[in-house]
């Protein structure tokens, strides 16, 4: 029993690589499901939130650590990585199960294989369905999961046929040979898929930017404070005061962004509705339509257009995610482009009964703000990110920036806005993660640089939301706190650079660095992770002299 289910799980290996670079293929030439990927994404979907939240720490910490690059973009390769193993690993397990069943039928191979490829099929469809079947037409997902699915039940049941004779026989060299052409085999069909699949893959002029102009000449929102300082010039290795868009952290539940046909949603029986009630537009049915429905007296099915007819504006400021821990990369600072999400409400007209706003993504995301948080001016539906539109990644077409809150109080991808009589909980507050979300005091040493001598420089960010940043100090050891050269801030959202020097003996010294909100109020020095709140505590580095 044991050597067949090994047997099992050797071929289930062999064959499962082709398979998934078959998936992968059929996703990039034709849009069907990317099945490891939706397998992945249904878990973290389902599983407890204490489960994903710890997940997300350790993915956290692991690239920290290991000082794997900008963690965002690391940790997504590292997601697209677990989801293959993890497929990969349910079908070696699928082949020993097959071994330790199926095999034992009384009939021949090709009958066995047919039906663990149409088992197969089965689970694959449900997992289709449940993410909507990809961006291609039903036909052609459908007729190309059957089909791949039953040639990894044939080649299943071949394998596991053979290896299990020449097992029986105890002819060593012939199961040698029997695993030499399926190894062989697995990585030719493999390699030649994922080839196949990039080769032939579709490629659009311009890379994932969505059709939406910039608009010209928005209003710009005033920072509130005294005026700006003049700009100093950072230690070398600060990070920018703006951050590029393509280096922009990406922080979501999906490991690649939503394609643009799970938009088309113009057949949903509520946009009918609004639609057939006249409303502000008539919208073609390839269009993209954000619904403006709930407790209003006034639904709405707004295009792109019709929302670029409400007056533009632009800030800038800084948007940090909650599970950054203190020191880390994820966040950033741009100038974020649209609209007020008040004219937009206000467009519709609230009930008084309003309790919450909830925010509905495609992707299934789903946040909510009480209605004095949509409603503040510095509340924004952008459309377009650094003086360009959205790309895919960062939301497009549609995004919310909401000010003073982490980046799960700011969906991306949004489809509807609806106006509810009752407290609801998004999608991590649903998994124990802050309701409020409000930003944490962080401050952070991005540089440390000594000289031949002993003049050394430090520098780095600071932030506390809306509160601003008052003070910044910084210390050697257990030293005195010395107050650090503070750059003027781009608005009253955004971090502040700031930068200073000092002589320091020989010798190796842990420098840190803490902030005083514009409260007055000093960054706490106590440590925490960052589920639910945020991270806490100070940032330090270690240098030698």
């Amino acid at each position: 029993m044991k050597t067949r289910f090994l047997i099992g799980i050797t071929v289930g290996f062999f064959i499962g690589l082709p398979w998934l670079a078959l998936m992968y293929a059929g996703q990039l030439i034709l849009g069907t499901p990317h099945i490891p990927f939706e397998l992945f994404e249904f878990l973290t979907r389902v599983l407890p939130g204490g489960i994903i939240s710890l997940g997300i720490e350790w993915l956290i910490e692991l690239v920290t650590f290991f000082g794997l690059g900008q963690t965002s973009a690391t940790g997504k390769i590292v997601e697209i990585a677990a989801a293959y193993l993890l497929a990969l690993a349910l079908l070696s397990l699928s082949g020993g199960l097959y071994a330790a069943s199926l095999q034992k039928l009384k009939s021949s191979w090709v009958v066995k294989g047919i039906i663990a490829g149409l088992i197969l099929t089965a689970f694959t469809l449900l997992l289709a369905y449940w993410s909507g079947l990809g961006s291609s037409i039903l036909a052609v997902s459908f007729a190309w999961l059957l089909i791949t699915s039953l040639v990894w039940g044939l080649g299943l049941a071949w394998g596991v046929d053979r290896l299990m004779l020449t097992s029986q026989e105890q002819a060593d060299p012939s199961r040698k040979q029997v695993l030499g052409e399926l190894a062989v085999g697995s990585l030719v069909v493999t390699a030649f898929s994922i080839g196949l699949g990039r080769w032939l893959i579709p490629r659009p002029e311009s890379q994932e930017v969505v059709g939406v102009s910039f608009t010209p000449q928005p209003t710009i929102i005033p920072p509130t404070g005294p005026p700006p300082k003049a700009g100093f010039e950072p230690v070398p290795g600060t990070r920018p005061e703006i951050i590029p868009i393509e280096d922009f952290y990406r922080v979501d539940i999906n490991l690649l962004p939503p394609g643009d046909a799970e938009f088309l949603d113009s057949s949903d029986p509520l946009v009918q509705r609004l639609l057939e009630q006249g409303g502000e537009t008539d919208i073609p049915a390839d269009s993209y339509i954000l619904i403006v429905d709930g407790l209003v007296k006034n639904p709405l099915a707004l295009s792109l257009d019709d929302l670029k007819s409400y007056p533009a504006v632009e800030q800038f400021a800084t948007l940090e995610c909650i599970s950054n821990p203190v020191g880390g990369d994820l966040i950033g600072t741009t100038l974020f482009q649209g609209v007020r999400l008040r004219d937009v409400l206000e467009s519709a007209e609230l009930e008084p009964s309003v309790v919450d706003i909830k925010f509905t993504s495609v992707d299934g995301y789903s946040e909510s703000l009480h209605p004095e948080a949509a409603l503040h001016p510095e509340t924004i539906l952008c459309h377009s990110m650094g003086n360009q539109p959205l790309t895919k990644s960062h939301g497009a077409p549609l995004r919310l920036y909401t000010p003073n809150r982490f980046g799960i109080k700011n969906p991306k991808w949004l489809i509807k806005i609806e106006a509810i009589d009752t407290d609801y909980l998004g999608f991590w507050q649903q998994r124990g993660w802050s309701e409020s979300g409000i930003i944490k005091t962080t401050s952070v040493i991005d540089t440390v640089l000594t000289d031949s001598g002993v003049q050394t420089q430090v520098g780095g960010i600071a932030f506390a939301g809306a509160r601003g940043i008052q003070v910044v100090e910084w210390r050697v050891d257990e030293g005195p706190w010395m107050t650090a050269e503070i750059d003027r801030s781009l608005s009253n959202l955004t971090w502040v650079l700031w930068r200073d020097s000092a002589e320091l003996s020989p010798g190796e010294h842990e420098i840190t660095v803490r902030a005083i909100d514009g409260s007055g109020e000093v960054q706490t020095e106590k440590e925490s992770k960052t589920h639910p709140n945020g991270a806490t505590g100070y940032h330090s580095k270690k240098v030698t002299v």
